[in-house]
């Protein structure tokens, strides 16, 4: 049994390792880039956006206003430079009269034609009216926004903000994927490879030495 509890106990040490190095590179990534000048803390008003099946309101208080005319609107914001800037991370702020259901956000990489669905990414809700959107750390030339999906959805928005600020250590926090991944993978692992170990070497598995139930060599069988 002890076995087991050792084969466990260095899946653990070995996640953690490739968690810190994952970490650390992904750290080193984000300083270079920010080096290079392709990644800053960016606000983008309502005017540095452009609207696809949404229509400003006009007359409904402080803001901006708008409504959406379909179940597929759309906030388009493109980088400035053709090299396109580093994201890691974007917020979107906003406030909905009726619920918007999914928030989405796509982006597409320089000199990439189309968006793709393998480069989408859920909003993760962080406050009321905050969304919070996790690229991992990529190029992109340019970003797509769904605020909602189900239209005729009133809303105010308050503003969209790249790369917000975070403390250097937020780069060492796993996300809840992670974090499970990290928890569930070495057990599911040692399990496996002690089902294997069993089928290949059964040896350890018996309870009596390797040589206990051969004959002694031209000795009593008794």
């Amino acid at each position: 049994m002890k076995q087991p509890i050792r084969w466990l106990a260095a899946a653990y040490l070995a996640v953690l390792a490739l968690w810190l190095i994952l970490s650390g590179v992904s750290l080193g990534k984000s300083a270079w880039y920010a080096h290079k000048g392709m990644k800053a803390q960016t606000e983008l008003a309502w005017q540095d956006l452009t609207g696809v099946g949404v229509q400003e309101l006009e007359g409904q208080g402080e803001g901006v206003w708008y409504v959406s005319t379909d179940t597929d609107p759309q906030l388009h914001w493109t980088a400035p430079n053709p090299e396109g800037i580093y994201l890691e991370t974007v917020e979107l702020r906003v406030e909905q009269l009726t619920p918007g259901q999914a928030v989405v956000l796509y982006w597409k990489e320089p000199g990439q034609a189309d968006f793709s669905a393998a480069q989408m990414v859920y909003a993760q809700k962080v406050a009321d009216g905050v969304y919070r959107f996790d690229l991992g750390g990529c190029v992109v030339s340019e970003i797509r926004l769904d605020p909602d999906s189900v239209g005729g959805v009133t809303t105010r928005f308050n503003g969209v903000t790249l790369n917000p600020a975070e403390g250097w250590y937020t780069a060492f926090v796993p996300t809840a994927t992670g974090l499970v991944l990290g928890l569930l993978a070495p057990p599911v692992a040692v399990a496996v490879l002690w089902e294997l170990w069993a089928i290949l070497e059964p040896e350890p598995f018996r309870a009596t030495p390797r040589n206990s139930h051969r004959k002694g060599s031209g000795g009593d069988p008794r």
